[in-house]
Order: structure tokens, then sequence, then C-alpha cells
């Protein structure tokens, strides 16, 4: 499967971002891009490894993945894995008009049954709509992460607004390189926190989550 061609900067940020928030978007971009193309591949893999591996996922019946942008880790082998044993995989469907997503469940990750939308976000082109509640297993992604768990998104807010959805035993993954770990991620009032965080070299078992607070 190849990811999507679009830049990183694809979702738009908040209009009134905060400086914080909008240096350090801008740095993450930075270091992103000077990754070779051979370490995030191989990075890609080993985070993916280490997902698949958490009790977590293998207890999960109904897992929810992102469709990955460039130079975004490659959830099609976490996908697959799902697949072979038999859970219900669903992704993001976007909706830009009203500024949500919708999880839809898909079978495949080939490329003949997805779509590209005008904002350059992969979606599937069908599928049945998953209800957020049944949902055991969400596997987040960001541009930056730290250790309690906290995240920082592209700047649509998306998820921001979809994880309060879930139940609270749901489980929230961030996943990415580790070069997207920080020490503190700027946050504010309705920014929500990730459960676990995965990258290439180490698990990181948030110390805040919207699990627990």
């Amino acid at each position: 499967m190849s990811t999507s061609a679009a830049a990183p900067s694809t979702m738009p940020d908040h209009a009134h971002d905060n400086p914080a928030k909008s240096s350090t978007r801008t740095a993450m971009r930075e270091r992103l891009a000077a990754m070779s193309p051979e370490h995030l591949h191989a990075a890609s893999d080993a985070a993916c490894v280490r997902l698949i591996s958490l009790d977590v996922f293998k207890h999960a019946s109904v897992v929810m993945l992102f469709m990955p942008l460039t130079r975004e880790v490659d959830t099609t082998s976490i996908a697959i894995r799902a697949f072979q044993l038999s859970k219900t995989v669903c992704v993001p469907r976007v909706d830009w008009k009203c500024k949500d997503m919708h999880p839809v469940e898909i079978s495949t990750f080939d490329d003949h049954n997805i779509e590209t939308d005008d904002h350059g976000i992969r979606t599937p082109c069908d599928g049945r709509l998953v209800v957020p509640a049944s949902i055991d297993l969400i596997v987040v992604p960001g541009l930056a992460f730290d250790a309690r768990g906290h995240r920082l998104g592209r700047g649509g807010g998306f998820y921001d607004r979809f994880l309060p959805r879930l139940r609270r035993t749901a489980t929230t993954v961030g996943l990415a390189f580790d070069e997207q770990m920080i020490d503190d991620v700027p946050v504010e009032d309705g920014d929500v926190a990730v459960d676990f965080v995965v990258t290439d070299r180490r698990n990181t078992l948030a110390r805040s989550s919207r699990s627990r607070r």
C-alpha cells in the first residue's frame, strides 16, 4: 500500500493556534522532513511490531486505525494482522463540512478500495459505519507526543472531538516515530491525552490520560 502523497501539513492548523503549538508543529515537521525514506520505513515497521505485541491489541475485537499521511507510521501491517485475527477494523471518514469524522469498517487496505479526498486524506470508498462505543482500541496519529500521553495533532481538532465518544474502557494508543517524542507537549483545554504512546523504540504507559482523568 502506498501512503498519501499529501504533505504532513495537509490538515489545517487552528486559525488562532497558540505560539507554543505553532512552533512545535514547525519543529516537528522539520524533524520528520530530515528523516530518510529508509529510516522512515524501518522505524515504521518497528513501531507496528511493538503495537501488535501489546495485550490491548491482542484482546481487542474492534480496532480503529488511521490512514497514514506521508511521514506518518504506516499502519498497513497492523491492519493485516488484525484481519488475520478476525478483528473488525475501521478507519476515519472525515466530514470536512461538519469538522467531524466517523469510523467506517474496512476489509482491506488495498488502494483500489481507497479514495483520496480533496484534502489529501485517504478514505474508504464504502463500508458500514461503526458505533464509536463499540471500539476497543483506537490508534491515534500526531505530530508530537510526551510521556504523559499529551498529543499535538495537526490542528483540526478531529481526534480531540472524537475520542470522548469512546467508552471509558476503550484504549487509546498514540503511534509515532521516536523522533516525535518530546518532553512537554503544549496543551489547552479540550486537548485529549492517550493511554499509551508506541514508537519504534519504546512503549510508554501515559501517566495522565482520558481514562484516568
